[in-house]
């Protein structure tokens, strides 16, 4: 045991030195119960099987065969399809007889793949290396070790650099392997994994349907906005630029509560506004310091057409419908695009203009936009996320009023509202005040997201100033008439943030290049080698 104990802990220490000392306390009692195994992992009853090797069952669940447990995993490994995808994903792993014979699998056939390993109770983890020997493993050059790893933060692990494979990538391009027994020790830290990448999974499939739907329009627009990424200021000059409030205003019915407090609101944060709420603040002569509209549909550019806000930075980026770049505005900054052909430009020109991420919502990128700027505190006006009232938006709204556009005698604006109710899967659920509210399963999917996001960046404290809204886990209500009281003006502060300088300096051959190769009126995807997997 000693001499397979020390050639497992010297690979690791040599690979991981950091969780080497994160987790001295379980090596030292490791080291030092050597000669008592049964001290080490009082949780298994490990025995030889008839082939002579080490195997164990745990409260009188088998881990692995009684027979022959290499042979056992190798056939399994062997006889999945985890050849297809790029990170193989192990919930617990036993001895590790099943990571042992997919490290051989990846290291003898030059496979390029990711091993992700999680494991919540470190013990188990440091009990297999006095049992097995792992030194395979620790060549693997692409392994990871998520020992501990609170659920919301496994995501990380499994998304941190990964590559497109087809078109997916992270949680949707990897192989699992779930077997009961590896994971029946800690039943509720897996089922919180398991249910957070299902939702991940499942994000990324509507992600992926509508890139098919929209991917064609949406090249279309990247290519007639090309030249815009020469002319227009990005984001980035204001990453980690302030610890200032900052106060993200959606659309919702809930928003008529906060109105009126606006212009005094304004002297304490900095106000982003999500477009299809920009109406509303303009009727009120208030004009948000940040607008952002990253929808590249023709309808997210309907919610400020016609509007003028002069003194309101728009955030956009090049897969905006063109005539966004035409909004009367004192400025437009670009950010990271997150559709393939933008990526691919921002790729070949060297052109990082900040990324907000993905999280289904505009309001999620507003929430990344402030985070990105360094805010501490983040509050919510507006953010529903269900159907307060059983009111879809705040009356006024572009929104409110697109049904009013559409309506006719046969089709009256209450049904368009009824319809939009209804029409994706209604479902109950509670506002801040225990109270019941409609909501659906796209909206349970974006408080999901603000729920995992917020758990993972426990250092930004996120409020809401409305209590009738969808009640989120990690945000807090709080009382207007205290911020008011309470909180300073930072109009100055403000001002030297918000006019953060920001210099573009792309290479003009690689963008002449660019030009050439993706010519603006061509229908080219279908042929196109970087798009031929999207379309």
């Amino acid at each position: 045991m000693n001499s397979i104990w020390n050639n497992n802990l010297q690979a690791f220490n040599k690979r991981f030195p950091q969780l080497a000392n994160i987790f001295a306390r379980e090596i030292n009692f490791v080291e030092s119960n050597l000669d008592n195994p049964q001290n080490i992992y009082p949780f298994w009853k490990v025995f030889s099987a008839k082939n002579g090797s080490p195997t164990a069952s745990e409260n009188n669940l088998s881990l692995h065969s009684s027979y022959n447990p290499q042979r056992e995993a190798a056939g399994t490994i062997n006889n999945k399809n985890f050849l297809e995808f790029s990170n193989i994903i192990f919930y617990g792993f036993g001895l590790g007889y099943h990571v042992i014979e997919a490290a051989k699998k990846i290291l003898n056939e030059g496979l390029d793949k990711k091993i992700i390993l999680i494991e919540p109770q470190p013990l188990y983890f440091f009990s297999s290396l006095t049992i097995l020997d792992w030194t395979e493993v620790f060549n693997v050059e692409k392994l990871v070790l998520g020992l501990a790893c609170p659920p919301e933060n496994v995501l990380q692990l499994i998304e941190s650099n990964s590559k497109i494979n087809l078109g997916k990538c992270g949680v949707s391009d990897a192989f699992y392997l779930d077997i009961p027994s590896f994971t029946k020790h800690d039943l509720p830290y897996f089922s919180s994994v398991k249910e957070i990448i299902k939702r991940n999974i499942e994000k990324n499939n509507i992600n992926q349907a509508t890139l098919k739907k929209f991917g064609k329009l949406w090249i279309r627009n990247s290519l007639t906005n090309l030249a815009k990424m020469q002319s227009c200021p990005t984001i980035s000059s204001y990453q980690d630029k302030t610890s200032l409030p900052f106060l993200i205003i959606g659309a919702g019915p809930s928003l008529e509560n906060i109105l009126p407090y606006l212009e005094e609101l304004q002297k304490r944060m900095i106000i982003v506004c999500v477009e299809t709420a920009l109406k509303m603040l303009l009727l009120r002569e208030i004009q948000p310091d940040f607008i952002i509209l990253l929808d590249p549909q023709y309808w997210a550019y309907k919610h400020i057409a016609g509007l003028k806000a002069p003194k309101s930075i728009l955030i956009t980026e090049i897969c905006a419908y063109p005539s966004v770049f035409r909004f009367n505005c004192k400025e437009i900054r670009l950010c990271s695009s997150q559709f393939p052909l933008g990526q691919y430009f921002e790729k070949k020109l060297n052109y990082c203009p900040g990324d907000l991420g993905t999280g289904g919502s505009v309001a999620a990128s507003a929430w990344n936009f402030a985070k990105y700027a360094g805010a501490k505190e983040i509050y919510f006006a507006g953010l529903d996320l269900g159907f307060p009232g059983k009111e879809t938006h705040i009356k006024g709204s572009s929104a409110e009023e697109s049904f009013h556009k559409m309506s006719n005698r046969l089709q009256s604006a209450e049904k368009y509202g009824i319809s939009s109710l209804f029409s994706a899967n209604a479902q109950p659920g509670k506002n801040y005040l225990g109270q019941p509210i409609i909501t659906d399963s796209r909206m349970k999917m974006f408080a999901w997201w603000f729920e995992s996001r917020i758990a993972a960046c426990p250092q930004v404290k996120t409020y809401t100033l409305c209590p009738q809204s969808l009640y989120i886990p990690g945000i807090q209500t709080k009382d207007l008439k205290e911020i008011l009281n309470n909180k300073a003006e930072i109009l100055k502060e403000k001002e030297t943030f918000i006019n953060q300088k920001n210099n573009i300096n792309l290479d003009k051959k690689a963008f002449s290049d660019l030009k050439k190769d993706f010519p603006e009126n061509t229908d080219f995807w279908e042929e196109h080698e970087y798009l031929r997997e999207y379309f």
